[in-house]
């Protein structure tokens, strides 16, 4: 296992910009793929920011229980260690968060987290398990902690995040009057966009879906074979041309994880009469070199 980072002591606001400035300079760090490092860095100053907030290191440095934090890496994750010694009260407030981030599913916590942050905070609110939610989403595994008894009514915090260096997430969005059903499940090779299309924000509506493919196609070229090749199921009643853009986007990356030698396949459904469906799918096919499979639909 290569370690990036290992520190003990106070951590500071101060010490926290060295801390980061370190880990982007070691080679670990800089080999990693771009979304990963960015994943490990976002929750690393997450759970430095907490620690500098919340611990009560300083107060208890003659306690034999300094804060530390480290950054290490297995073959296939990256490994977040830290702890800090913390009150009682502290203690109560962190397992109810913890319990709750890690029994959501990744859509409900996509929703509590957008929630958060679009709600209009009151006098004094932290936002109180905000980055909980954040380490638990970009990690795409749930937050090991524990407490142990210090003294008193001090108790040493221990977590221990997980990251996952290929993500092969879910993604749901369910249907509107405007806008598709999306149900990206690797888990159940189920890739269903349908319904009709022409979203008030396009550029968010489909970004989330580019978001997502480009994680995907990233994990797909790291497994050593194909069991079940994912077959993308495209099937619109109508789209207007601004997701016409993005729908070809999204055709073009998944020609280009063909070319990287990754089964893939794509099934272009229309309705029996609709020959305008049928044309439109087949110029998708030729701009962005992706063959399709025609549907005809009863």
């Amino acid at each position: 296992m290569k370690e990036f980072l290992n520190h003990k002591g106070q951590v500071t606001h101060k010490s926290i910009d060295r801390l980061l400035s370190d880990l982007k300079k070691t080679e670990e760090y800089r080999s990693l793929n771009k979304t990963t490092a960015k994943r490990a860095y976002s929750i690393l100053v997450e759970i430095l920011e907490n620690i500098s907030k919340h611990s009560i290191c300083k107060s208890y440095s003659a306690i034999n229980a300094p804060c530390t934090v480290s950054v290490s890496q297995a073959p296939e994750k990256i490994i977040i260690n830290a702890g800090n010694p913390i009150s009682n009260e502290k203690r109560d407030i962190l397992a109810a968060q913890l319990e709750l981030v890690n029994n959501l599913d990744q859509v409900a916590l996509v929703s509590l987290y957008e929630d958060k942050i679009n709600r209009k905070a009151k006098k004094n609110e932290r936002n109180a398990g905000l980055g909980f939610l954040l380490m638990r989403i970009k990690s795409g595994n749930r937050i090991e902690y524990s407490f142990s008894k210090i003294a008193g009514n001090i108790w040493y915090f221990s977590v221990k995040i997980l990251i996952n260096k290929y993500i092969m997430r879910k993604l749901l969005i369910e249907r509107t009057a405007s806008s598709p059903r999306v149900l990206l499940d690797p888990e159940n090779n189920v890739f269903e966009i349908s319904g009709e299309s022409r979203p008030s924000d396009v550029a968010y509506f489909y970004g989330e879906i580019i978001t997502w493919y480009d994680d995907y196609s990233l994990a797909l070229t790291r497994l050593d074979k194909d069991e079940d090749p994912p077959v993308f199921n495209l099937d619109f009643d109508y789209f207007n041309s601004s997701s016409a853009k993005y729908i070809l986007d999204l055709c073009k990356m998944m020609a280009s994880t063909r070319t990287k030698g990754k089964e893939i396949k794509v099934k272009w459904h229309y309705e029996k009469d609709d020959m305008d469906m049928l044309e439109s799918g087949k110029e998708m096919s030729r701009i962005s070199k992706m063959p399709f499979e025609f549907v005809e639909k009863g």
